[in-house]
């Protein structure tokens, strides 16, 4: 990973000197905000002028007007249409920071102060919006356009040396009226701490398949953890291990088998609190690392093969948000991760649909479909979680625990929903609200989820129908042709890991909260470069933080 811009806080654009920075980005609301009679806005109306003049459009989009009285002579102008309508939410401060931080770039600036305008109180009313960390998220905003993805700067470094540009800035200057610095002091220190984690996440699912495979990604990670002071990692490589332990991934992974630098391996990451006293939860995260998908046997035929090697960006969430907690040395929060990283390749030994294999859980599955292995690689990492945390309580432990599986799972998720993520829980976790946790905390970090709802159809349309199978993987249709596309795997993740025995009806003492996090919309940007792939957002690093961090 890279290492951040330096951040410097002022609370009144007053202790600003010119010589900090090398170009001002103004955000702000509102359509005469620049004519307000007093400093900064008089010299920032009197340069922006001329151009208002001859141009109506002026003040509607991102523009750039030299103005002599800031640093570097150059002024971005990032207005904000509205912040308090019916659909608006914090995405909007985050897009005008990254806008108008990429215009100053563009420019030619490396050292821009952010200036954010106050927000009207209108704000507070937004029913479905939440601005309480908006300067977080404007923080983010701006390091995320000055992040370079880790293949970029390895091909930079490989052609121009010394003289290669591995971060866009070298420093951002934050200007926020009436906010003490203590304020921002906080806000920084979250912000860079999420920034730290998704920038992990990045670096990961921006690698190409040969660059990022199992193994690669377990090394990368490796080198992220060494620095983050109580984080531990582990990984499994033993291909015989890994059949005994987790014998769904070991079987999905068997046609990679051909050649070792595809193998699979899991990733453990283990955090513990700084203060053990002040724990409230301990949380296992599951994620799925499909380095590149193929469909296996079940092929992905008319081109839906292609960006397949973002399908391991649930376990770069996963492992983000686990740097990030490092990197905050959060003490409210236990952290127990397990990343299943495989390729999904095709060959003589390729799972098959017909063949029945054992979960962990001695779960009898019948396999439909070998392109439904996400849920296959997250399932025996499950039940282990399920063992430890029934083991933690046999020990006397009584810090709750929930399991979150997290992966790019389904398309289903995207036709139901578009470019958000969605949450599919069972009874225990609606019942504790975990569900809603996560929802509420994407509003305020701008990475909206929707919370779908297990039924009853879900778990039966997975129900073994004979007495040869215990459950069915699948069935043999892509899940955006399939009804409930994107709920009915978390029932089969459910039965196929034993975690059905610990429902609502087990009682207090045996029910276990678990919650599947489907980011196939969240995990993009949706945007079209091209015949390029989308970008990569990082969801849910900031969507976890605001959920579990104190």
């Amino acid at each position: 990973m890279t290492t951040l811009p330096e951040i410097r806080t002022h609370s009144s654009y007053s202790q600003l000197a010119v010589g900090s920075h090398d170009a001002v980005v103004a955000v702000y609301t509102g359509a005469d905000i620049l004519t307000q009679q007093q400093a900064p806005y008089t010299d920032w109306e009197a340069a922006a002028a001329p151009f208002r003049q001859i141009d109506k459009e002026f003040g509607k989009s991102v523009v750039l007007v030299p103005a002599p009285s800031v640093g570097g002579g150059r002024l971005v102008l990032s207005p904000i249409d509205s912040v308090d309508d019916d659909t608006d939410d914090v995405r909007k401060v985050f897009d005008a920071v990254k806008s108008g931080v990429a215009r100053a770039i563009e420019a030619g600036a490396r050292r821009p102060a952010v200036y954010l305008a106050p927000l009207p109180a209108s704000v507070n009313a937004v029913p479905d919006a939440d601005y309480s960390r908006w300067i977080e998220v404007a923080l983010l905003a701006g390091l995320k356009a000055s992040y370079v993805t880790l293949v970029v700067r390895e091909h930079r470094t490989a052609t121009l040396g010394a003289d290669a540009v591995v971060e866009n800035l070298h420093s951002i200057d934050l200007v926020v009226e009436s906010h003490s610095d203590e304020e921002l002091r906080n806000a920084v220190k979250r912000a860079t701490a999420i920034e730290g984690g998704r920038r992990l996440a990045l670096d990961m699912g921006y690698g190409d398949p040969e660059r990022m495979t199992p193994y690669k990604c377990a090394e990368t990670i490796q080198a992220a953890a060494a620095s983050v002071p109580g984080l531990e990692f582990e990984v499994i490589k033993d291909l015989d291990m890994i059949k005994q332990d987790y014998p769904l991934l070991y079987h999905s992974a068997r046609a990679s088998f051909a050649e070792k630098r595809t193998w699979p391996c899991v990733v453990k990451l283990e955090y513990r609190s700084p203060m053990p006293a002040q724990v409230k939860e301990h949380l296992f995260l599951v994620g799925k690392g499909v380095t590149y998908d193929t469909g296996g046997i079940s092929l992905k035929i008319g081109g839906s093969m292609r960006g397949m090697s973002r399908d391991k960006l649930g376990a770069c969430g996963v492992a983000g948000f686990a740097v990030a907690t490092g990197l905050m040395q959060e003490t409210a929060v236990d952290l127990s991760c397990v990343l299943a990283f495989e390729r999904n390749s095709i060959g003589p030994n390729s799972l098959l649909p017909d063949e029945i294999v054992y979960s962990r859980a001695g779960v009898r599955v019948l396999i439909n479909d070998t392109d439904a292995e996400g849920r296959l690689v997250m399932t025996d990492p499950v039940a282990e979680c399920c063992e430890r945390i029934l083991a933690a309580r046999v020990a006397g432990s009584k810090i709750p625990a929930a399991i979150y599986t997290v992966a790019t799972l389904t398309g289903h998720v995207i036709r139901a929903y578009g470019w958000y993520g969605a949450t599919v829980a069972n009874g225990p976790a609606r019942r504790g609200k975990y569900d809603q946790r996560l929802a509420v905390s994407g509003l305020a970090y701008g990475d909206p989820f929707e919370n779908s709802i297990m039924r009853r159809e879900d778990h039966a349309f997975v129900r073994g129908r004979t007495d040869r199978e215990d459950v069915y993987q699948s069935n043999s249709l892509p899940s955006t042709l399939t009804d409930r596309g994107h709920q009915y795997p978390a029932a089969f993740i459910i039965k196929a890991s034993g975690l059905d025995k610990h429902s609502v009806g087990a009682g207090a003492s045996a029910a276990i909260p678990f919650v599947h996090v489907d980011i196939a919309g969240s995990a993009e940007d949706g945007s079209e470069p091209g015949l390029g792939l989308c970008g990569i957002t990082g969801s849910p690093v900031a969507t976890f933080a605001g959920a579990f961090w104190s």
